[in-house]
């Protein structure tokens, strides 16, 4: 019987994950190309915030100008989530989606409003030739 839930379980997790923001969600799915238009109309206001959810690692090798970053594999993940304020605009990034989408999941579920999902990840962003600071 274990197992059965289980399995329900993990299918569950993966329609989740498969299917795109539903109407009345607080998640709008962009592209790279939009991502990078909503960047350079909203960055630098206050109510905006661009999310790195890949690890420290991955984010000292070059991340998007401004980006904060939470790891979403992180053990505190959900408990530094909840010091963010869920009135604010959040765009949301990761390597490829996967873990990006996990982070917007979690995001809707603490009740923030304005969440914007960079689907394509920052492999995108680079394949596009698309600046990215590096730490000196």
């Amino acid at each position: 019987m274990q197992r059965r839930s289980g399995i329900a379980w993990a299918l569950s997790l993966m329609l989740a994950v498969a299917m795109p923001a539903a109407a009345g969600s607080a998640v709008t799915n962009v592209t790279v190309g939009k991502a990078q238009t909503l960047i350079k109309e909203r960055a630098g206001k206050a109510d905006f915030v661009i999310l790195d959810v890949r690890t420290p690692a991955e984010f000292a090798e070059g991340h998007i100008d401004r980006a904060v970053n939470l790891d979403v594999q992180s053990r505190d993940f959900e408990k530094r989530l909840r010091t963010l304020d869920r009135n604010k605009s959040y765009l949301v990034y990761c390597r490829t989606g996967n873990r990006s989408r996990q982070a917007t999941i979690a995001m809707e579920a603490l009740g923030f409003r304005s969440i914007i999902h960079m689907n394509e990840g920052i492999v995108k962003w680079k394949q596009q030739n698309l600046s990215l600071n590096r730490p000196s």
